[in-house]
C-alpha cells in the first residue's frame, strides 16, 4: 500500500513539474520524454526485482525496490532544499 501511495504522490509531482518547467512550445515533448524515462525505468526495475525474486528471494526483491524507493526520495529533498 504504501509503494502505491508513493507512486501516486511521485507521478503526480513529476508530471506537475514538466507542466511548471517545460516551455510551452516543447511540453508535449517533455511529457513524452517523461513517459520514456518512467517506462524504461519501469521495465529495468521488473526485470532486476524479478530476477531477485526468482534466485534469492522475494524480500531480496522488496528490499532492493526499497532502497531505490529511498534513494529517490533523499535525492528528491535534497534537489528541493537547494531551490
Amino acid at each position: 500500500m504504501l509503494a502505491g501511495a508513493g507512486i501516486g504522490a511521485v507521478e503526480t509531482a513529476q508530471h506537475s513539474a514538466v507542466a511548471a518547467l517545460a516551455p510551452k512550445d516543447l511540453r508535449g515533448s517533455a511529457f513524452g520524454m517523461l513517459a520514456t524515462v518512467q517506462s524504461l525505468g519501469n521495465l529495468a526495475a521488473s526485470a532486476i526485482a524479478g530476477i531477485l525474486w526468482t534466485a534469492i528471494s522475494p524480500t531480496a526483491a522488496f528490499t532492493y525496490l526499497t532502497a531505490w524507493m529511498g534513494i529517490a526520495l533523499t535525492g528528491l529533498l535534497f534537489s528541493s532544499r537547494r531551490r
